[in-house]
């Protein structure tokens, strides 16, 4: 009997949200990863369970929170969180969002054979 590989299941939003929160709070702190999450849910009604969902709004709110440059670091921290815990290659440029990033992990992951999402 030949035994087939198992499948690899992977939660992105899980994966994501961790990769959000470690992110923030390696970067910046546990009180400011926590003060963004209250924010996002008092100001723009977005749990932290629905992040995953609304990057355009974590997007707008880092921007506003951090600039243009403080939420560019941010972001690619994130992605370089989330892409190594998927055990993928990132190339990071200097026009990538935290969506594109997102969008081609989830691409890649997709067309790795045995993967389920």
């Amino acid at each position: 009997m030949i035994e087939q590989p198992a499948l690899r299941c992977i939660n992105f939003n899980e994966v994501l949200i961790a990769s959000i929160d470690e992110a923030v709070t390696t970067l910046l702190s546990r009180q400011v990863a926590d003060a963004l999450y209250s924010h996002l849910e008092r100001v723009h009604s977005v749990s932290k369970l629905e992040i995953p969902n609304r990057l355009d709004v974590l997007s707008t709110t880092l921007e506003q929170t951090f600039g243009h440059q403080g939420s560019k670091t941010i972001s690619k921290a994130i992605a370089k969180r989330f892409y190594t815990t998927l055990e993928l290659d990132l190339s990071l440029s200097s026009s990538g969002t935290l969506i594109d990033y997102i969008d081609l992990a989830k691409k890649m992951k997709l067309q790795d054979k045995g993967t389920q999402i």
